[in-house]
């Protein structure tokens, strides 16, 4: 992967595909391996530009604390070394929240925004989740901690006959590490605590699909729908069969709706027909 270096970390990216560039951010703890279901059903029709945020993945480890406005400036960091003006994004989870202020700092470069499992604001219930998750990190072993984590990730369709391919995928994240340190999911966590945009995304005109596994209980359907509710143009749509994990679950039908979204805002034919 190349690397781009940002104050005290190095955002590591890579590129995949061809076609208009597409951003990919994952969530808590994830790096782009997590888009490996997916990736090839993007790559047909997108660049992909898959990061690794800060303190996850072959990017380094922060020195202190963040919040995500500072993960969505890495981003910017590395779309403009490689010359892109222009870009959709799809973030999961905390990556979606990454994305939001992503598309605050730099409206007039996003051609089209998906989230997909995210939230604007954290509320009550999310808190008390992350910050369980924030103290069991720091006490367990790595594979107890991702375990405790599985009935938040998948739906019960997949917890009860899990897809091969899913099965495959988590044998290889074992392989690789399950996470990067205690310290580097403390910190994510920390940013996600953090996250409240809830007064200020109405500000935005970025064309956004927000979707969510209809089993998802970690970010369940209430969070979306408040999400579209502080958008000015934003459509719902749910995912059948997955949790929050839909990326992984149902790769399928999130690249459907994903390839949706940006065919109908692609930009390189809008800049054609204006020439």
């Amino acid at each position: 992967m190349e690397r781009v270096g940002r104050g005290d970390v190095e955002i590591a990216f890579e590129l995949d595909g061809q076609g208009e560039p597409l951003v990919l951010l994952m969530g808590l703890g994830g790096d782009h391996h997590a888009w490996d279901l997916l990736r090839p059903l993007l790559r047909r029709r997108h660049q992909l530009v898959l990061i690794d945020n800060r303190d996850a993945g072959l990017s380094s480890e922060a020195s202190g604390g963040y919040g995500l406005g500072d993960m969505a400036a890495d981003v910017l960091a590395v779309v403009d070394r490689l010359g892109m003006d222009r870009f959709h994004v799809l973030g999961a989870s905390m990556g979606g929240a990454i994305a939001q202020h992503l598309a605050l700092a730099a409206p007039q470069r996003i051609a089209s925004m998906m989230l997909l499992g995210t939230w604007v604001r954290t509320d009550a219930f999310l808190r008390a989740v992350l910050g369980s998750w924030r103290a069991l990190v720091e006490r367990v072993p790595a594979e107890l901690f991702v375990t405790q984590q599985l009935p938040w990730l998948y739906g019960p369709r997949s917890l009860q006959d899990p897809p091969a391919e899913v099965v495959a995928w988590q044998e290889q994240a074992r392989a690789r590490g399950l996470i990067k340190s205690p310290g580097a999911i403390g910190r994510q966590i920390d940013a996600c605590l953090a996250h409240d945009l809830a007064d200020v995304l109405i500000m935005l005109r970025t064309p956004t699909l927000v979707m969510v596994g209809e089993d998802d209980i970690l970010v369940p359907a209430r969070h979306a729908r408040h999400v579209v509710s502080c958008l000015f143009t934003a459509e719902y749509q749910a995912i059948p069969a997955a949790g929050h994990a839909a990326f992984l679950e149902t790769p399928k039908a999130v690249a459907e709706r994903v390839l949706r979204m940006t065919e109908r805002h692609a930009f390189t034919r809008a800049d054609r027909k204006s020439s």
